[in-house]
């Protein structure tokens, strides 16, 4: 009996204790299984880490071999401005060795003044006045980028007499007679500008650029937006507004005040521009621009009408070099007028040569200059600009127009004391020759000279000290002189020149 119970419980056992064992090695199985899951997701996960790797890697090759001639130079935080940036996208067409030479020497890249109108040149090949792209950005999903710039700018002016404009030192305007000694103190911010620069490779033609800017320089004196630059270039190719082909903006001196040097031109007229490399660090250009005959006088109490029967035509030719560079540029005009009372349409040729230079002299000392000259010019010179002076009658009974004769030469000179402190002298001249038809109160020639401090105190932080002193004739003999002093403190979004330069 007992051995008849004893077998069935021992079946029973080791059916049981097989089952235990069945089940605990599909257990562990499982948990196997969930291991080797677990370790298969983790390397999953490096995998994924380390293609990652791989493509950054990748990018960045691709970008240090796009532009390996340019070091990048991390931003700056200590200064309270936007100076350097990451380089960005190569243009699709690099520039050549010659062409770089011929678009940008070193004195003109590092010419610092307190106007900064270098930004808004228009440069053969479009190329940027420093290497490293200050402040510029790639907007996103694109290849174009943008710099957003601008200067917050106070000027504070004392006139000990009366001295014509209260915000430009314009020494055709200062009164004669001037009248009792009057003391007049003015402040502004119309010095103050936005500006936004877009840049885009094109395949097959290099980079594009669109430049836009603004001034406070609204007219009847109001503190209001006034367009001063919108051009756009592809190549070497301007359509736009932007300064007259007969300017030299690298040639501009350092100075507080709005118009600079009496004799100095400051037109910037819609045109369409084509520039194109000589060779050997020469280059020209040629350009449309938008005609204006600023004559003004009356015949029988009645005023002419200005015609513009043609556009300007202007040539430039530049050659530059390291330590500075030298522009020969001309301009050719059609000056006309229409006579009142149905009177006949009188018309006169107008032309101008202009030689202007910027040199490195010792150190970082700098001397910039022009010599200008020509008739019917006084419309692109700061002192004559607006007086109708382009053009007049001969006489009384010759009514035949006459392009005015102009002589228009300036000088500066830049030092600095140190790093970080700097001065400047300028001497202006002009000259008009006036006919026997011009009553006698008609300007005849004026001259500016002054003289400034500027400190770089901070980062993008200037101030500025200026005594200004102009002198002004008339036809007939009749004189005035006006002595100015100007403080002006600037901040500057983007700064464009380094202080250890």
């Amino acid at each position: 009996m007992q051995k008849i119970l004893i077998m069935p419980l021992t079946v029973v056992l080791l059916c049981g204790a097989a089952r235990m064992g069945a089940q605990d090695a599909g257990s562990t199985a499982d948990e196997a299984m969930r291991k080797l899951q677990t370790r298969m997701d983790e390397l999953r996960s490096q995998m994924v880490q380390i293609q990652a790797e791989l493509d950054a890697m990748r990018g960045q090759n691709k970008l240090s071999d796009a532009v390996k001639d340019v070091k990048p130079v991390p931003v700056s935080v200590q200064t309270g401005a936007i100076e350097r940036t990451l380089p960005p996208l190569p243009p699709s067409v690099p520039l050549s060795a010659e062409q770089q030479r011929a678009a940008m020497g070193k004195q003109t890249a590092d010419y610092e003044t307190f106007s900064e109108d270098s930004e808004a040149e228009a440069r053969l090949y479009n190329a940027p006045l420093e290497a490293t792209y200050p402040g510029f950005f790639v907007l996103p999903g694109t290849q174009t980028m943008l710099r957003i710039n601008g200067r917050i700018m106070s000027d504070f002016i004392f006139d000990p007499r009366p001295a014509g404009v209260t915000d430009a030192f314009i020494p055709a305007s200062i009164p004669i007679p001037q009248g009792s000694s009057t003391n007049n103190f003015s402040a502004g911010v119309r010095q103050s500008r936005v500006s936004t620069d877009f840049r885009a490779p094109v395949r097959s033609w290099g980079t594009a650029r669109m430049f836009m800017q603004f001034d406070f320089f609204g007219s009847n004196g109001a503190t209001t937006p006034r367009l001063r630059h919108f051009y756009a270039q592809i190549n070497n190719i301007l359509v736009g507004q932007t300064s007259t082909n007969f300017l030299d903006s690298d040639a501009t001196p350092d100075s507080l005040d709005f118009q600079g040097p009496n004799s100095r031109f400051s037109v910037r007229p819609p045109q369409a521009r084509y520039s194109f490399l000589i060779g050997r660090g020469m280059s020209g250009s040629v350009s449309v621009e938008q005609p204006s005959s600023d004559i003004r006088f009356s015949v029988n109490g009645s005023a002419v009408a200005p015609i513009t029967p043609a556009p300007d035509g202007a040539l430039k030719f530049r050659y530059e070099a390291e330590r500075g560079h030298v522009q020969v540029s001309s301009i050719f005009r059609e000056l006309a007028a229409r006579l009142p009372n149905g009177g006949p349409q009188e018309s006169a040729f107008g032309w101008g040569m202009n030689a202007s230079g910027a040199v490195r002299v010792y150190g970082r000392d700098n001397m910039v200059y022009q010599v200008a000259y020509g008739n019917g010019i006084s419309r692109y010179v700061n002192d004559t600009r607006g007086f109708g002076l382009d053009a007049a009658p001969r006489a009384e009974m010759d009514l035949t127009l006459k392009a005015l004769p102009l002589f228009a030469p300036f000088i500066g000179y830049q030092h600095y004391w140190t790093r970080s402190v700097r001065s400047n002298a300028m001497f202006g001249f002009v000259q008009l020759q006036n006919t026997a038809f011009q009553p006698g109160n008609t300007f005849h020639k004026s001259t500016y000279s002054s003289g400034n401090i500027i400190w770089n105190s901070f980062g993008s932080l200037d101030f500025g000290a200026e005594f200004l002193y102009g002198w002004v004739e008339q036809k007939d003999g009749a004189k005035a002189n006006a002595p100015r002093i100007q403080f002006s403190g600037r901040y500057t979004f983007v700064r464009l020149h380094s202080a250890s330069m």
